[in-house]
């Protein structure tokens, strides 16, 4: 099903895994350093990815259980059936992930029932500064700190990036369980809604 795999240097090599928060350079980043963040003039809008999507054996990370830090209930990827969902990995100490949920939920307001988002929280400062975070700045769907399994999953089938929040990192996934991974950097809530829509009957 699925035609393609981003491949890592070993897994070793990306367990990096959350070198994530926005540019930090510990082994295994938990948190931002905000003087290490992208500056602004360096955000761009991102085009749609071209790679054609994965085939192959299901992804497993679609069936991994998430925490809903809001509500305690746990769910999965795979649950959404009908609707594409807009996974969008992050950490509340990225100002870029800040923009990108704020283009998310503008997309959302366009493409109603079409779609649904998930956030992940790769830096994992605890639920109640998720939950603070996305109140704040919008995200009136589920949040969930990122389980090591989930991340590691990720990491294998996508590389290190995919856990990146300064790459701002979005997968969309049809309504068949396809993932496909757009470019990094901001994207627009229009480029979302052409996402939506190119990828939903």
């Amino acid at each position: 099903m699925y035609k393609f795999r981003f491949v890592t240097v070993g897994w070793l090599a990306s367990l990096g895994l959350l070198l994530a928060a926005c540019g930090t350079s510990a082994p295994i980043a938990l948190t931002a350093s905000p003087e290490a963040m992208p500056s602004e003039e360096h955000v761009h809008t991102a085009a749609p990815a071209t790679s054609p999507p994965f085939t192959g054996e299901p992804l497993t990370w679609l069936d991994m259980a998430l925490t809903d830090a809001r509500t305690g209930a746990t769910f999965k990827l795979s649950d959404y059936g009908e609707q594409t969902v807009i996974l969008e990995m992050m950490d509340p100490l990225c100002y870029l992930c800040r923009d990108q949920l704020k283009e998310v939920a503008a997309a959302l307001e366009v493409v109603g029932d079409k779609a649904a988002a998930v956030s992940v929280d790769v830096g994992r400062k605890g639920e109640t500064a998720l939950v603070k975070w996305a109140d704040q700045n919008g995200a009136t769907w589920p949040v969930a700190l990122m389980p090591t399994d989930f991340g590691q999953a990720l990491v294998a089938e996508f590389g290190p990036k995919i856990i990146s929040p300064s790459s701002t990192p979005i997968i969309i996934i049809d309504q068949s369980g396809t993932p496909h991974v757009t470019e990094p950097g901001i994207k627009k809530s229009a480029t979302l809604v052409d996402l939506v829509n190119q990828w939903t009957p």
